[in-house]
C-alpha cells in the first residue's frame, strides 16, 4: 500500500495514513470517509445503480486501477465489497490490497476470488 499511496495520491484509492510492524502482523491506519458504505451494500439497499451513477463509478474505478498500475501494483480482488462509495457525493475509493501483488512480466498462477477475473490474468498477458 505504501507504493500505491506514494505522491501524488489518487483520490479513488483509500489512503494509508500510517502503519506499524508488529511480530506476526502489520497494523494499518487507513482513512475512513464518512458517510460511506461498501458498493455491494449500497447496491442492495438502492436496488441497483442507474446508468449515470454506474458510469461515474466505473470511471473512478478505472482511474484507481490505472493509478495502481502506474505504481507497479495489481489489486487482484476488485469487487463491489472492496469499493467504498460516499453516500453523499457518490465518489468511490478502492480498498483491501490484501490479495494484491507487484506487477510481473510472467503469468500469474494464483488469483483471488473465483467468479470475476481480469481478462489479462486469464490470457497471461501481464
Amino acid at each position: 500500500m505504501t507504493r500505491v499511496n506514494s505522491a501524488p495520491a489518487c483520490p479513488n484509492v483509500l489512503q494509508l495514513l500510517d502503519w506499524f510492524d508488529r511480530p506476526r502482523r502489520y497494523i494499518l491506519i487507513l482513512e475512513r470517509p464518512d458517510p460511506c458504505q461498501d458498493l455491494q451494500s449500497y447496491c442492495e439497499e438502492n436496488d441497483c445503480l442507474d446508468e449515470g451513477l454506474a458510469k461515474k463509478v466505473l470511471v473512478q474505478l478505472i482511474a484507481a486501477l490505472k493509478h495502481c498500475e502506474s505504481r507497479g501494483v495489481l489489486h487482484r480482488d476488485v469487487k463491489p465489497e472492496n469499493l467504498l462509495i460516499s453516500t453523499e457525493s457518490q465518489d468511490i475509493k478502492l480498498l483491501d490490497f490484501g490479495c494484491g501483488d507487484l506487477l510481473k512480466r510472467s503469468a500469474y498462477k494464483y488469483f483471488a476470488g473465483g467468479f470475476v477475473l481480469q481478462k489479462e490474468t486469464l490470457c497471461g498477458c501481464l
